[in-house]
């Protein structure tokens, strides 16, 4: 009887194994695909409007920047304010809120450092990793 119990846990350990593995890929297509959708909108909300992002990235230039991640290219955010209209923009800060919540405030002297990428990120050069906010679905401008 010990020799059938034995070869019984010798099949069912693997078959739980791959049921692991089969919940740990789909987890991970999952996050993956919802993290890609988040990425496809044409708009982002800046100051209260929507801005079409394919407008931004044909009529302003692009700059590329060396991170301690590699280079990164992208519209320089000074300009981007400058281009949405914001009359001195020294007098404002401004917050990157990304599609899950998660946000990060800046003043104009960041922004002068900072560019807004196609993948809808923004990356500052003279600010830490946590302020390099990912798939931004709105910049918030409010007075000082």
């Amino acid at each position: 009887m010990p020799a059938i119990m034995t070869k019984n846990r010798e099949r069912i350990i693997p078959f739980f194994a791959m049921i692991v593995l089969i919940i740990g890929i789909g987890s991970t297509l999952y996050i993956h695909a919802t993290q890609s959708a988040s990425n496809t909108s044409a708009e982002i909300i800046i100051n209260g409007s929507p801005v079409s992002t394919e407008s931004l990235f044909k009529e302003l230039s692009k700059e590329t920047i060396s991170t301690d991640d590699g280079e990164k290219i992208g519209i320089p955010l000074d300009r981007l304010i400058e281009y949405i209209g914001i009359v001195n923009p020294d007098k404002y800060q401004y917050s990157f809120i990304a599609s899950d919540g998660y946000q990060q405030t800046v003043i104009w002297e960041n922004m002068k450092r900072g560019i807004f990428t196609e993948d809808y990120r923004v990356f500052f050069l003279d600010l830490a990793h946590a302020f390099w906010v990912r798939n931004i679905i709105e910049i918030e401008v409010k007075e000082i």
